[in-house]
């Protein structure tokens, strides 16, 4: 006789790695989107703090942090100037869209479906992550006539970078016709006395 077979612990679906593998792409993007945005502030935007340092002087040095890219060339064979890492924070901007264009390359060659969410945080043309105020607009359209069908309110969200729009229904379906609403009041009106 075979073995009844025990109940596994939670398993989060055949393709755990895989969707493990789209969440670490899309949130690296979205660091380095976040990264090369703060970095193009001017840097008296910037908030500084005196840190003491070994020897007693203090030293000014600012709370935002930039990741460094390194190039094929050693860092003990070259120091990076400022002009190197200027020219890193350059590329990351396309970085971060190679990396939307790699999960969605990966998505579909699995074929597996990316949330509505995650679809709707980047740009179908360009892969650039879409944060509002910084790489999009936000805006709410009704081009009815002097907006007075509210069921035709739209959200445009225009990508910056290369003028994609993406339209989103923002009401709930049209409400039924006059005729059906007299329907269904008749029908409750002959149930609600035999009942």
């Amino acid at each position: 006789m075979a073995k009844a077979k025990g109940k596994k612990g939670l398993s989060r679906g055949a393709h755990s790695h895989i969707r493990a593998r789209l969440d670490y792409l899309h949130n690296a993007s979205a660091y380095l989107q976040s990264v090369a945005t703060t970095s193009k502030q001017p840097s008296s935007q910037l908030v500084s703090e005196n840190v003491a340092s070994q020897d007693g002087q203090s030293k000014s040095a600012s709370k935002h942090i930039v990741a460094h890219l390194l190039n094929h060339v050693t860092t003990s064979e070259k120091k990076p100037t400022s002009a190197d890492a200027r020219a890193n924070l350059d590329h990351l901007p396309h970085l971060s869209r190679v990396f939307v264009s790699q999960m969605r390359g990966v998505s579909l060659k699995t074929q597996l479906r990316l949330s509505a969410e995650t679809k709707r945080s980047f740009c179908k043309r360009c892969d650039t992550i879409l944060s509002p105020g910084v790489s999009c607009v936000q805006e709410i359209r009704n081009e009815s006539r002097d907006r007075k069908k509210p069921w035709a309110d739209v959200q445009i969200i225009r990508c910056t970078t290369c003028g994609t729009e993406k339209r989103f229904p923002q009401t709930e379906r049209r409400s039924k016709k006059l005729s059906e609403r007299r329907k269904q009041i008749k029908q409750g009106k002959e149930q609600a006395p035999a009942a």
